[in-house]
Formats: C-alpha cells, sequence, structure tokens
C-alpha cells in the first residue's frame, strides 16, 4: 500500500516554481480534415481512457522526439508539422509528479492501427469524449485547439481532479489594443472551438450581423488571397480567380497561414490582416457585408472559440488601416 503526502487540497499549497517532476512525458494530437487522432490507452497511467498517443521520455530523448516516437510505436503513423501547445503539471497525492509537454500535429504519413498499447480513434473535432478522457483535458484541449498557447498545474488523488489552475495566451491582445486604438467599439461572446460553418451556426451566439466565412487562397506564383464572405455563399474558385485576375487559386497550408496570418486552421479572419506587415497578402470582401449599410460584421478575433461584432465601416476602416484596400466583389 502506498503512504499519501501530506494532504494537498489547492495548487496554492504547491511552490511550483521548484517542483521537480519524477518523470517527463508528452503527448501529441495529429489533426488532420476536421479530425482528431485520439486513442484508447490500453496499459499504464490511464488505462482504459481516452487520450492523445504520448509517453514518457527516453534518457537523452527530448519532448519532440519523444512525441513523434510515441505516437508511431502506439498507432503507426507518422506526425507531420508538428508544433509544441502547452505544458501540464500534475501532482499526485500519492507523491508522483509528472510534466507533460503537450504537440499538435497538420497531419500524418500512414494509417493508424491498433497496437497492444492503444486503439486509434479519429474522431470529429466536434464530438470529442471528454466524459472518457482525464478531468483536465476539457480546460486545455479546446484551448489548443482555438490557437491559445496554456501551461496547467494540478492536483489528483489516483483519477480524481483534485483542484487546478490553467493559464492561457490571448493572440487577441493586440487586436484588441489596435481596435481601441482607432476608436473601433466591437462586442465579443465565447463559445466552443468552431471549425464550419455548420458547427458555429450550432453554437450561434446572440449577435445580430453578418456572419462571415473566409478562405485563405494563393495562385501558382504565390500571390495570396483573404476572402470574406457570407457564411452560406457558394465559392467557385475558378470563377472568383478570374474575378481576381488571379488566375487558378488553392487554399493555402496551414504553415503558411500560421507565417502570414499567424491564426490557426479553422481561426481565419479578416481581422488577421493586421499580421500582414510586409503586405504579402491581398484583401477581397464580398460587397453584401460592406458598404456602409449600418450593419455589424461577425467574424473570429483570431481564435475560433470567439465571435466579434464589428460595424461594416468599422471593418473597412481597420483594414485599410493596416495598409490593405480591399477588392469589393458584388456577387
Amino acid at each position: 500500500m502506498v503512504n499519501k503526502v501530506r494532504v494537498m487540497e489547492s495548487v496554492s499549497d504547491i511552490d511550483w516554481s521548484t517542483w521537480t517532476p519524477t518523470e517527463s512525458s508528452a503527448l501529441l494530437f495529429v489533426i488532420r480534415g476536421g479530425q482528431i487522432l485520439l486513442i484508447r490507452k490500453k496499459r499504464g497511467l490511464g488505462a482504459g481512457k481516452i487520450n492523445g498517443p504520448g509517453g514518457r521520455l527516453d534518457p537523452g530523448e527530448t519532448p519532440l522526439q519523444a512525441a513523434v516516437r510515441e505516437t508511431r510505436e502506439e498507432v503507426g503513423v507518422a506526425a507531420l508539422g508538428v508544433r509544441e501547445w502547452g505544458e501540464l503539471r500534475f501532482q499526485f497525492t500519492d507523491g508522483y509528479k509528472l510534466l507533460c509537454h503537450v504537440f499538435a500535429a497538420d497531419g500524418c504519413e500512414g494509417e493508424a492501427i491498433e497496437t497492444d498499447e492503444a486503439l486509434p480513434l479519429w474522431t470529429s473535432l466536434h464530438e470529442i469524449p471528454y466524459d472518457e478522457m482525464w478531468a483536465d483535458d476539457r480546460l486545455w484541449l479546446p484551448l489548443m485547439l482555438a490557437g491559445r498557447r496554456f501551461s496547467l498545474v494540478s492536483i489528483f488523488d489516483g483519477d480524481r481532479l483534485v483542484d487546478v489552475k490553467i493559464d492561457a495566451h490571448d493572440p487577441a491582445d493586440s487586436l484588441f489594443r489596435y481596435l481601441k486604438e482607432l476608436g473601433i467599439e466591437t462586442e465579443t461572446v465565447a463559445h466552443p472551438p468552431v471549425f464550419t460553418v455548420e458547427a458555429a451556426k450550432a453554437h450561434r451566439v446572440n449577435h445580430d450581423g453578418l456572419h462571415v466565412k473566409n478562405l485563405f487562397l494563393r495562385n501558382k506564383k504565390g500571390a495570396m488571397w483573404l476572402v470574406s464572405v457570407q457564411e452560406d455563399r457558394v465559392i467557385d474558385l475558378r470563377g472568383l480567380g478570374e474575378r481576381l485576375g488571379a488566375g487558378n487559386l488553392s487554399f493555402c497550408s496551414a504553415e503558411r497561414l500560421r507565417k502570414h496570418l499567424g491564426v490557426q486552421p479553422g481561426s481565419v479572419t479578416p481581422l488577421a490582416i493586421l499580421h500582414d506587415r510586409d503586405h504579402q497578402v491581398k484583401v477581397a470582401i464580398d460587397a453584401s457585408l460592406v458598404g456602409n449599410h449600418g450593419h455589424k460584421v461577425l467574424c473570429h478575433p483570431m481564435t475560433n472559440d470567439r465571435t466579434t461584432a464589428i460595424r461594416d465601416e468599422d471593418l473597412i476602416r481597420f483594414l485599410v488601416s493596416t495598409g490593405h484596400q480591399p477588392v469589393v466583389l458584388n456577387f
């Protein structure tokens, strides 16, 4: 029988600045095509629960190397476009201490297979089974999916969450400061992360105005366009390319999206043009969204877990202030 250490009921009881883990580990979530690769863990800590592929670091191994290796060993795929999003510190009441680095990938090579360690589960981003996961997962996984970096400290008694504290970076801080400097007033409401128009409608908040969908596109020469249209507008890329004089258009990669607009897939927004400081991206906007009609345009403020309402004339003023005179398209 394991003897418990002194009673710990609050994360504030622990000096996290001197806290040293018993072991370090890594988790990796592959995200592609509106799905996330989860596993049903077969053995070890958390056996029977659903989580992402991952495990302990081998001696001399970096967290990134461990995340990629464990994913390959547990489900047989090679993760692509991997980046770290957060750090989890778990203090268990029996004295065990675990540090976990959380990674996400843009895709993978190979087909996920069942192994003696895990059963792979490709799951819709809107149907993540939090009730079958560790209790803290529902707190930080939506932050990662929305494009927010985070850190979490927690106390667990077995698999029971005793206490937790989480901190998260807000990618929209600089945007809201900039809008305030321009004297532009907005209204923002929170909701679960959404990745499609259909999901956004399911979590619709009480905003009067026009909701948008956004396309980040490029042509064969690498010229890029950020196009914002009414959410139900059907877009023919060939016809759109002709109207813009851009030729054949295709969707930009997630890597290009992050580099030029500073947002994650699923969080594309006309407000992200603030990050295009070297003016490599051109902007096009649906005429029905603007034109000094006095209505509000509804879009994400850098992350897809919120919706911001901005007056149409203020949206144009914002775009122009960043050096991006939009092309207005009348559909």
